[in-house]
């Protein structure tokens, strides 16, 4: 009676004994294996190749060993012919001692896809290796968004067990709004079919298990199996890939030494914030341009370390002076920028003076005092709209302005300054062809000793263009020395003085010394003496008749470079002088080094000689100086006979100026020449 209740049961039996021989089995269990019953009787379930046999002998294997019931799944072809699922448990049969006589078991067939899914992407251990081995998480859920399968991966990154997500709906791992939207999503793509996301990874959010939320990379691709659809996630977390963007636009946007803005980062944000603000007439915008003098010198005395740290300090004392909303950027190695509010214009001069008080203070810089030259051009916003250009141009005027002036100080820009600009850059245009264009010439200064007879020469540069008409060299000069069109002008003077030089020896008209000035540029190239020597291959006797001139402050530039070079030249014949002297640093320390012949005093003492008190003191203690070194004092500017007779008192060697002649063309000082020799002395 039991048996045939069990005979129409909806499950397959099958009773094997501890051998593994079948002793029992229903029509159910033999129609699985596709063989009458009677066939199965007495036969060993494992030598049946089936995969329902190899399943119920794996499970009658582990219950060997331990344990009283075994769980056995398999995946069949169904009565239907598609796939279905076999599942069951497989009991120990124990007697009165616990001894196993046999084993019973009890199987269930199903073709739920879900449960198909559950068994193929679960329990095959070929997948279930592959998604454990894979780095990234790896998730697949249902149609309806439950979690079929999740890897090891997955699990570490969200912080979850497998059993608290197996079953779960996909929106535990999502942060609002993602996982409030989830479901909508998912039933808009099963009724349309057309994916956000399918097939497309993307950035998004996740969520783990203690509430945080982080950032993930989401590829998600939709498999089948069967009629069942199946969504596979790959998840990846990208918080040290953003970190790392986040850095790299950071830097991409920042100065890496001092951490103000970049240029570009500097005009996005300042054009931005100008946009933005209210025009009037007070208030509005400054704009600061730093930029430190002669800051070379600083790495150059202590190594490039302390210059680092001397301008992250300089940084620093510039956002505790300028309000808190400044933009500051570093647009050179040693040039700053910033954009601040201010309150009008007398705000801004007072921010800018002591902006430049703070930082022209000592800074201790990596363990060195250092004191920098600051100079800083400003402009500021008027009653009209200006843009960050505008105010760009303005303030480099205004840099510009108070740089020619000998730096370290504070200008703001004015009108002027864009007249003097637009005539800079139409010298430099122009200046450019002078000589080509034959618009240069040379005229000669004579020199006179005590008794008023010409000894020497200086040859003085005069361009006169074809349309501007004569240009001042106070002019002229430092338009090409800012170009560096002064050097292949100093080449031409040096030619072309050499050529008058060569003419006037063969008419027996030469001074004793012809002098030529020469700019700190060509002087500090390290290639003089060199250009020199080709000038006078074919005239070597003028080399003992030539003269040059160097500043002080060229010379004082780089004095290791400057004894070289005035060396090489003595060593030529050819005498040298320092010119200007008085204007500029006028240290016994570095004038005794120099391998000069002359000091030339500067005019500005000459000027107000005998009646001013101080310049003839100035004066005496030049001269005196100058013949202590054993050096030849040559005064300039002298224009009076008191001024003549006051410098013979105290000695000076030589004088000139216009008392003596005006700068001359080459002939006419040829004649001053030739007619002191017709002077028959009385």
């Amino acid at each position: 009676m039991a048996s045939s209740l069990l005979d129409y049961a909806d499950f397959a039996r099958v009773y094997i004994d501890r051998d593994g021989v079948c002793r029992h089995t229903d029509r159910r269990f033999a129609a699985l294996l596709g063989r009458p019953p009677e066939v199965l009787l007495g036969a060993a379930i494992g030598g049946i190749d089936h995969p329902v046999a190899r399943a119920v002998g794996e499970a009658r294997l582990s219950l060997a060993c331990t344990g009283d019931s075994a769980p056995v799944d398999c995946e069949i072809d169904g009565q239907d012919g598609q796939r279905a699922l076999l599942g069951g448990s497989l009991l120990v049969h124990r007697d009165g001692d616990g001894r196993i006589l046999g084993f019973l078991g009890a199987f269930h067939e199903t073709g739920d896809p879900r449960r198909i899914a559950d068994f193929v992407l679960r329990r095959d251990p070929f997948v279930t290796t592959l998604l454990d081995a894979a780095v990234d998480g790896i998730i697949v859920s249902d149609r309806s968004g439950l979690i079929r399968s999740i890897n090891r991966a997955c699990l570490t990154l969200f912080g979850y067990e497998e059993s608290e997500l197996l079953g779960k709906s996909m929106t535990a791992l999502m942060p609002p709004p993602f996982s409030r939207d989830h479901g909508k999503y998912i039933e808009t793509y099963t009724r349309t079919e057309r994916p956000k996301i399918i097939g497309i990874g993307r950035d998004t959010l996740g969520r783990r298990k203690d509430g945080t939320v982080f950032p993930i990379h989401l590829s998600v691709g939709e498999a089948k199996l069967g009629d069942e659809v199946t969504f596979v996630g790959i998840i990846r977390d990208i918080s040290d890939r953003l970190a790392a963007e986040q850095r790299a636009s950071y830097l991409a946007r920042h100065d890496p030494l001092t951490g103000v803005l970049t240029r570009t980062a500097f005009l996005e944000e300042c054009e931005a914030v100008m946009a933005d603000a209210p025009g009037g007439e007070q208030g509005g915008f400054a704009l600061f341009t730093l930029d430190v003098d002669q800051f070379s010198d600083v790495n150059e005395a202590f190594g490039f370390h302390v210059g680092d740290a001397a301008l992250k300090a300089m940084v620093s004392r510039v956002t505790e002076v300028l309000p808190s909303n400044t933009y500051i950027c570093r647009v050179a190695a040693d040039e700053f920028a910033a954009l601040a509010r201010v309150d009008g214009m007398e705000h801004a001069q007072t921010l800018a003076d002591v902006l430049h008080d703070r930082l022209t203070a000592s800074i201790y810089a990596d363990r060195h005092w250092v004191r920098l030259r600051l100079s800083i051009g400003a402009a500021l916003q008027g009653g009209t709209r200006q843009t960050l250009e505008d105010l760009n141009a303005k303030a480099k005027l205004a840099l510009q302005a108070v740089q020619h002036d000998g730096g370290n100080a504070v200008c703001f820009y004015t009108p002027e300054m864009a007249a003097a600009a637009t005539r800079r850059m139409l010298l430099t245009m122009h200046l450019t062809h002078a000589i080509e264009r034959n618009e240069m010439h040379l005229v000669y200064q004579p020199i006179v000793d005590k008794t008023g007879r010409v000894v020497s020469a200086e040859a003085l540069l005069r361009w006169t263009h074809h349309s501007l008409g004569p240009v001042s060299p106070g002019e002229f000069i430092p338009v090409a020395e800012e170009s560096g069109l002064i050097v292949p002008i100093t080449d031409w003077v040096l030619s072309t003085a050499i050529g008058q030089m060569a003419r006037w020896e063969i008419e027996d008209v030469l001074p004793e010394r012809v002098f030529l000035n020469i700019s700190g540029q060509q002087f500090l190239r390290g290639n003089l003496t060199v250009r020199l020597t080709e000038l006078l291959a074919d005239c070597p006797a003028l080399r003992s008749r030539l003269g040059l001139e160097i500043t002080e402050q060229a010379a004082v530039r780089d004095l290791k470079v400057a004894v070289r070079t005035l060396g090489e030249l003595s060593a030529l014949g050819i005498q040298t002088a320092i010119d200007d002297f008085g204007s500029g640093y006028s240290s016994l320390s570095y004038v005794q080094q120099l391998p000069v012949a002359k000091l030339k005093i500067d005019r500005a003492f000459v000027i107000d000689v005998p009646e001013n008190p101080k310049s003839n003191a100035l004066v005496r203690a030049a001269v005196g100086m100058a013949h202590g070194l054993g050096l030849t004092t040559v005064a300039e500017g002298v224009e009076t006979e008191e001024q003549r007779d006051f410098l013979i008192s105290v000695g000076c060697d030589m004088m000139q100026g216009y008392l003596f002649g005006k700068p001359m063309m080459p002939d006419t000082l040829a004649d001053m020449v030739r007619g002191q020799r017709c002077v028959v002395p009385g």
